[in-house]
């Protein structure tokens, strides 16, 4: 029999934790120092193991189904159908009007459901509606068809954000979320190869044009992904099996101790997660600072369309476009990195926009083929600040979990604003500098650069608070109760534990 026990108040650095039910098999002194270091570093592996190469998996597959529009236009999607004038960016702008819609209610849902459940059943929608994409006969159906796909999509990225919350430490986030948005840059450039292949080999087959193959392929693969979701991405900590009673236990202490509060689903919920998120500043200050990432990135939308004003034909088009999606991903990846190693955000997210608005000034007054090659690798490094952005949520909404989880859908659905009206910034009639885009997407990434600072100076304003009220109860010698006193107060009002402090 397992012996369990009470662990009623337990302090950790300035802050007390509230850990309900746990094993004792184990005693809480063995996880402190060198033997604590040593497990937690085993068991972040295991769950790395676990959850990582699935989770890229599966977002490569939903970038994919999402964006291999722009590859089929390079095929004759538009003469097929009929598209003309701006009824292609209608398109385009049409999928992120239902990807806005279902981010919010659904990871208000995710909070209560097990991941094995939720993703694979979104999985499957998706690419019912994707792969039925290859058998549209007109512009009307097409716009239906890519508002459903948006609806359908819309709930994984915030999703797999909210679990990978659960799961890493701020130390540990931000290189993640990175990792895992460098699969769908990966999947921008391996979409690129796989567009070349499919649109040169299958043009043709059964009597149907290549871009029609194109989205019945890449919706085929993604059902046999979804039934082996089931069995291997993991739930909550408190709640997974895959992890044994000991592991579990640290699981879940780690990420108490990183709000110096139990992370617990049942402290909120989900109507109250909402209020506290929307009356939450910070959430406007994220939202706003991805908003303009987002306007920034949206000519990835229209990448092979821009690479193609190099002159070339339409397979060296598409192999051209991927390395500087690479080039992204590594970006992303070793920024992230850094910023979780020196656990500062702010001027991490700011570099990369600074830079990639360096990129859009170039592709805007040039017409030079290497130059404005170059200047497509820098115009991607927009995406450097990603992870850091993203991962910024997590520290500024750090609880009650519902809370946090309505941050992520916010941040995400909000900034895909963007998508839609960006939709339309590259016209034909505009190229092949598409300066007009490029001046807009500079001034957007600028707005990032100055919501992060608001957000920065705003953040250390909170902390300055805290050490106060903290400095206030010391000098008083007051021992009473956390909840009265004035650092608990303070606290209060941001839903923190008084030991908490921001990261800038």
């Amino acid at each position: 029999m397992t012996n369990e026990k009470h662990v009623s108040e337990m302090m950790e650095g300035k802050g007390r934790l509230h850990l309900q039910t746990v094993n004792a098999d184990v005693n809480l002194e063995d996880m402190y120092g060198e033997e604590r270091k040593k497990r937690e570093k085993a068991l972040v592996r295991k769950i790395d193991l676990r959850m990582m190469p699935l989770m890229m998996l599966l977002y490569v597959l939903n970038y994919l189904d999402r964006n291999n529009i722009a590859t089929a236009r390079l095929g004759t999607l538009e003469e097929d159908i009929g598209l003309h004038g701006t009824q292609y960016n209608t398109v385009i702008s049409i999928f992120f009007a239902g990807y806005i819609l279902t981010q919010i209610p659904t990871n208000m849902l995710l909070n209560k459901i097990r991941p094995s459940i939720f993703l694979p059943v979104i999985m499957c929608a998706w690419a019912t509606v994707s792969g039925a994409t290859g058998a549209v006969q007109n512009y009307a159906g097409l716009v239906v068809l890519r508002f459903v796909l948006g609806f359908v999509e819309a709930p994984f990225f915030p999703g797999a954000l909210y679990l990978f919350s659960c799961w890493y430490t701020k130390r540990e986030l931000a290189k993640r979320i990175s990792i895992l948005y460098a699969a769908g840059q990966m999947a921008g450039a391996f979409g690129g190869l796989l567009g070349s292949a499919i649109m040169w080999g299958m043009d043709g087959k059964a009597g149907l044009p290549a871009w029609r193959w194109l989205f019945i392929l890449e919706a085929i693969v993604v059902f046999p992904v979804a039934i082996v979701t089931i069995f291997v991405v993991p739930n909550y900590p408190a709640t997974t099996k895959f992890l044994s009673d000991e592991e579990r236990k640290l699981a879940v202490l780690r990420m108490a101790e990183e709000a110096n509060q139990e992370d617990n689903r049942d402290e909120a919920t989900a109507w109250q997660g909402l209020k506290m998120a929307f009356a939450d500043p910070a959430l406007y200050m994220i939202w706003a600072m991805q908003l303009g990432l987002n306007t920034a990135a949206s000519f990835t939308n229209f990448f092979p369309t821009i690479v193609a004003t190099l002159g070339y034909p339409q397979t060296e088009t598409l192999l051209l476009s991927a390395p500087p999606y690479v080039f992204a991903a590594i970006l992303g990846i070793t920024n992230s990195w850094h910023s979780d190693k020196t656990k500062e955000r702010f001027l991490h997210v700011v570099w990369p926009q600074v830079f990639c608005s360096i990129g859009f000034i170039i592709s805007a007054v040039t017409m030079n083929t290497a130059t404005r090659y170059i200047a497509t690798f820098m115009m991607m490094s927009v995406y450097g600040s990603f992870g850091c952005i993203l991962s910024w949520v997590s520290t500024c909404l750090p609880r009650p979990p519902a809370k946090r989880a309505v941050a992520y859908a916010v941040v995400n659905a909000g900034s895909n604003f963007a998508s839609i009206y960006a939709s339309y910034y590259y016209p034909k009639s505009q190229g092949p500098r598409y300066w007009q885009a490029n001046v807009a997407n500079m001034a957007f990434s600028g707005a990032c650069i100055c919501m992060s600072a608001v957000l920065r100076f705003y953040l250390s304003w909170r902390n300055k608070q805290l050490d106060k009220a903290a400095a206030e109860d010391m000098a008083e010698g007051y021992n009473g109760t956390v909840g009265a006193s004035k650092a608990g107060q303070v606290a209060a009002k941001w839903h923190c534990d008084p030991a908490y402090r921001y990261t800038l």
